[in-house]
């Protein structure tokens, strides 16, 4: 059972069914985040806002604090299909190494605003860090500077897949948590998904296609309580080599 790395009140079991929690965030949240931290004032200054059901909420600060460690050297992060962008936005927050953050998805939804407000009454210095850019997903594999850290935390069905394609175009690391897959899209074989079922052949499928791309991959989770679609595939590139390029060398 996955515990809680940040949000660590839902570690007690009496909290834990709370983390998926559907309904908005509100006053009634605030006994479980205490304390001066950073990451309970936030909490608290979103549940001021009633910004975000609680389980959304709970599911970006376990996947920023997963996603973290392997993508804190990368200066420039986007966050595809970002809707409010609370994701991308705690890397502003709570990684100093972070210097720029762009939100991407088709529509700045309202609710994002709701987000804003709470996370620069706490954290002003990322009023200059954070940009949302609104349109086609696939136009970031231009706006984009090679090297950007992906996260797809919101990236439903093929655009899990979309998100690691612009991260190999970009040479850049990712951090995706696949959900709603569609299994005849993968090319895993049958047998896989017979004695292993649909999700986890996906997900095997795409590790060893990212594998062959010059990627070392591992698999991390964050807490069921909080999602059944829990997995998160994490990509960091391989240095260049011609073994990897499919090459031999002289």
């Amino acid at each position: 059972m996955a515990s809680f790395r940040i949000l660590r009140a839902f570690n007690q079991e009496q909290a834990r069914a709370y983390a998926g929690v559907k309904t908005r965030i509100g006053r009634n949240s605030l006994p479980f985040f205490q304390g001066d931290g950073l990451v309970n004032r936030l909490v608290r200054e979103l549940a001021l806002e009633r910004a975000l059901p609680v389980k959304e909420i709970v599911e970006a600060f376990e996947f920023f604090a997963v996603a973290r460690p392997y993508l804190r050297k990368n200066p420039v992060i986007a966050d595809l299909c970002s809707g409010h962008g609370l994701a991308g936005i705690l890397f502003a927050v709570l990684e100093r190494r972070t210097d720029k953050v762009f939100l991407c998805d088709r529509r700045q939804p309202k609710n994002f605003d709701d987000v804003w407000r709470a996370a620069t009454r706490v954290a002003p210095w990322i009023e200059d860090k954070v940009r949302y850019i609104e349109g086609p997903i696939e136009r970031t594999r231009v706006d984009l500077a090679p090297g950007t850290a992906i996260l797809g935390l919101h990236a439903c069905g093929q655009l899990t897949d979309t998100c690691f394609d612009i991260a190999t175009t970009l040479r850049g690391s990712a951090a995706v948590m696949p959900c709603c897959r569609s299994h005849r899209l993968t090319s895993a074989p049958p047998a896989l998904r017979e004695a292993l079922g649909g999700d986890m052949a996906y997900d095997i499928d795409r590790t060893y296609s990212l594998e062959a791309k010059g990627y070392r991959v591992r698999w991390r989770e964050i807490p069921a309580e909080i999602t059944p679609m829990n997995r998160i595939l994490i990509a960091i590139p391989r240095p260049f080599s011609t073994s990897t390029l499919g090459g031999h060398p002289n």
